[in-house]
């Protein structure tokens, strides 16, 4: 199996896949190189080359494998071509001690054994911290480190004595006469002395739950390797006695402890190795885009060197099927409003509660119960999630997992999904499922939105407008009469007295 390297290790835990696994044996399956992994860098790889960062008049360029800059730098590189003109955001090729294009003393095996001595003992090889510590200048900037360490290797590759450098500070110059006492004194390096290898191999033979699963087989050229599981899971030799996974050593034999399981399931153990082969590489450097460097026709040289953080890692797949005769688990679930118990939720949302059922799991065991709810419309998710984690004490019982619903599912119809896992992530095949759309112990409905009716304005009356014809006629409950309605009233009372005074008095009329 191919090794490779990575600067930061993330184990994420993938949305479950409903089924349970049922292998017949074990297979070997390494996992691909993410974004936040690269490859080893090997004679004939395409690299690019970043904007060099440092003092103006030295720097270390930031350098991602593959050809194609993304996310942080996978490595960095010095300079070794000092009277050549450096060219950045293009593709480099990169290739052995041999491929070296330049013409100075570098190509001297022995300065050659000096430069690779500074490489290996100076920033970022080893951290800011130690290298300062070891130069004894503990407060040394990034800067001065990077200045040193490119003065340090002109010394070598394109001087034969120490010049007058133009130092920056006082810390510069103290660890450039670290590096260049201390390569001076040593036989050199060679590219071998940077060669890091770590490898693991699953078991060949069918594995079932119930036993110790194994052996995974480790090698490795260092002193000893990192090992972790995924999913997490107790590893021992085989005896069944719990190893240290911090310092496994070369040839060293692992098995995974799966006496506890009784379900069919898979894990991947990755072993990882401090350091990494790449450093000492040389990268020759076309002086246009998408052009072939020459001995005759090429930008500055530069030699790549790996951070402190690099590790080189590899890993194995198994798969193993369950206990044979063994009752597998089993869950079921109801979905609950927090509130009041019921299963409407109300418009703006809240907490809903899923009770999960559960039988026949391994008491002592860690367990994950993972779920989602569910639109029942489309049958699509709604990114609502709720996750537990449990040991239990019998093999069967219950768990609550709690989903919190946002505002904004007024009238849906929702149906939580659930998945069992073993161990502490929701990652790997699930031991059990209980996902059906048509299940009303799994739903709630949540209300409608109330519907907001607003009333009709009454218009309001345009001071001095013409009165519609009829309208002076009546009017309203303490309104004002109108004039011409109470000119004929006068006037009928005038008429009545004149009449009735004539009466009295024997005049007709």
């Amino acid at each position: 199996m191919r090794s490779r390297k990575t600067t930061k290790s993330a184990m994420r835990a993938g949305r479950w896949v409903a089924g349970a696994v049922l292998a017949l044996g074990a297979v070997i399956a390494p996992v691909g190189l993410g974004a936040a992994t690269a490859a080893e860098v090997e004679p004939g790889d395409a690299v690019y080359i970043g904007g060099k960062q440092g003092y103006g008049g030295t720097g270390v360029f930031p350098i991602w494998s593959g050809g194609v800059q993304t996310g942080e730098p996978d490595y960095w590189a010095y300079c070794i071509e000092h009277d050549v003109t450096a060219r950045t955001g293009l593709v480099g090729t990169a290739g052995d001690i041999d491929s070296y294009l330049g013409s100075n003393h570098f190509t001297d095996p022995a300065v050659t054994g000096k430069v690779l001595w500074v490489l290996a003992n100076s920033y970022p090889a080893v951290s800011l911290e130690e290298f300062g510590a070891a130069a004894g200048v503990p407060a040394i900037t990034r800067n001065d480190a990077i200045e040193a360490t490119q003065y340090a290797l002109w010394r070598y590759t394109d001087l034969t004595f120490d010049a007058a450098w133009a130092w920056e500070t006082p810390d510069s110059e103290a660890a450039y006469w670290y590096l260049v006492n201390g390569a001076n004194a040593s036989p050199g390096l060679s590219p071998e002395d940077f060669g890091v290898t770590a490898a693991v191999t699953a078991p060949g033979a069918a594995q079932t739950a119930g036993t110790l699963v194994g052996p995974f087989v480790v090698s490795t050229n260092q002193t000893s390797v990192a090992v972790t599981v995924d999913p997490a899971l107790s590893v021992t030799d085989g005896n069944g006695t719990a190893l240290d996974l911090s310092t496994v050593a070369d040839g060293q034999e692992l098995y995974l402890d799966l006496r506890g399981s009784t379900a069919a399931g898979s894990a991947t153990v990755q072993v990882a190795a401090e350091g990494s082969s790449s450093t000492g590489t040389v990268i020759s450097v076309p002086n246009t885009p998408g052009g072939t460097p020459t001995a005759a026709d090429h930008a500055q040289s530069i030699i790549l060197v790996a951070p402190d953080t690099t590790k080189t890692t590899a890993e194995a797949t198994v798969q193993w099927a369950a206990q044979p005769g063994a009752a597998q688990p089993v869950i079921g679930t109801s979905l609950l409003d927090a509130a009041d118990g019921d299963r409407v939720l109300d418009w703006k949302g809240g907490t809903v509660v899923d009770t999960v059922a559960y039988q026949n799991l391994v008491p002592g065991t860690e367990y994950t119960l993972w779920g989602e709810l569910m639109r029942k419309s489309d049958g699509q998710a709604t990114g609502i999630t709720g996750s537990t984690t449990f040991t239990p004490t019998t093999p069967d019982g219950s768990v609550e997992v709690d989903f919190v619903v946002p505002e904004g599912f007024d009238g849906e119809v929702l149906v939580a999904f659930e998945a069992l896992f073993e161990g502490t992530e929701p990652s790997g095949e699930p031991l059990a499922v209980h996902q059906d759309i048509d299940d009303a112990a799994q739903t709630v409905t949540v209300e409608a939105a109330p519907v907001v009716v607003s009333p009709t304005p009454t218009p309001t009356p345009t001071p001095g407008a013409p009165v519609p014809a009829g309208a002076g006629n009546l009017a309203a409950t303490g309104g004002t009469v109108p004039l011409a309605a109470t000119a004929v009233a006068v006037l009928a009372v005038v008429v009545g007295a004149i009449l009735m005074r004539a009466r009295r008095r024997g005049v007709d009329v």
